[in-house]
């Protein structure tokens, strides 16, 4: 496992123990961080991809996903809904 693999899962582990802390402390956002850590898990996961060619695929589906969402965020931003 590379360094930056052993980092990113740190980085999950240290964040998933911060929003248990937060749930607890302030239990109203526990969808939130509900929603968060499921995306930041799955992040993790795709970048334990050991296929090199599904990794790739799997990276710029997550970039266009990406550019996707913040062009509708635009789009409700500028029509006045957000």
């Amino acid at each position: 496992m590379t360094p930056i693999k052993k980092i990113l899962i740190a980085a999950l582990i240290a964040y998933l123990c911060l929003a248990v802390w937060q749930v607890l402390s302030h239990p109203e956002i526990s969808m939130q961080v509900l929603a968060l850590s499921v995306f930041f898990i799955i992040l993790t996961v795709i970048t334990l991809i050991p296929d090199e060619e599904r990794l790739k695929k799997a990276e710029m589906a997550l970039l266009w996903i990406s550019v996707g969402l913040f062009g509708l965020y635009a789009v409700l931003v500028a029509g006045g809904v957000v």
